[in-house]
């Protein structure tokens, strides 16, 4: 009988993939164990601070990534495959430096996804495949974003006196786009239009309409 191997003879990959529970999986939970496998990869790689590089990355086992020009991506900013025993991962030379970035960690969120995907993300987009595939892109940008812009580095910076975006963006490597949307998530943007003070204090009445909303103010 084969011997198990022990936690320390897994693969990066494999411990990180590790997280993702065997069962479907809703939405926000999808969201939140991509948090949990963009800390723990960061965890195994040994990156403590910004920015996040990736050497360690680069030099993991069975993994490679080739730069390929535009015209040779066929409209996609990265694609990964496996193939001959190791997963390709090809990202598109031509993009800015920030968004190659970004790239490759949602890419490498698929590697890690694989063989899982089918079933831990079956139930999204209630039966609506072009959904359900727009739901999985959302996942792995949330890792990437994760990956890149870890939440306790953001609230760090930010509280060290760092507010401004271009400079967030310089620290962490990423597109001003990329940090601009992860501080919204967070809560550390706010835009907002300024509107009377009374409003935010009146009496409203919401009314619920499949997956929007609208406000009435009393």
């Amino acid at each position: 009988m084969a011997r198990k191997r022990t936690i320390k003879e897994r693969t990066v990959i494999e411990q990180v993939r590790d997280l993702m529970p065997r069962r479907p999986l809703l939405m926000t939970e999808a969201y939140s164990v991509a948090e949990r496998q963009a800390y723990k990869l960061l965890d195994l790689l040994e990156i403590q601070f910004p920015h996040v590089t990736y050497d360690g990355l680069l030099a993991l086992p069975n993994i490679e990534v080739h730069l390929e020009p535009n015209y040779r991506m066929t409209h996609f900013s990265g694609m990964s495959r496996f193939s001959h025993g190791r997963w390709l991962i090809l990202i598109d030379k031509n993009d800015i430096h920030g968004r190659r970035r970004y790239t490759l960690a949602h890419e490498l969120k698929h590697v890690i996804d694989h063989s899982l995907d089918k079933l831990a993300y079956s139930r999204l987009g209630y039966g609506n495949e072009q959904q359900r595939q727009a739901h999985v892109e959302a996942i792995c940008q949330h890792f990437a974003a994760c990956f890149l812009m870890p939440k306790t580095w953001v609230k760090n910076s930010w509280a060290n006196g760092m507010q401004d975006v271009y400079d967030l963006a310089a620290l962490f490597q990423v597109s001003v786009t990329a940090m601009e949307i992860r501080l919204r998530a967070m809560g550390l943007l706010d835009d907002e239009p300024q509107r009377d003070i009374h409003t935010y204090f009146r009496r409203t009445t919401t009314l619920f309409m499949l997956d929007w909303d609208v406000t009435f103010v009393a």
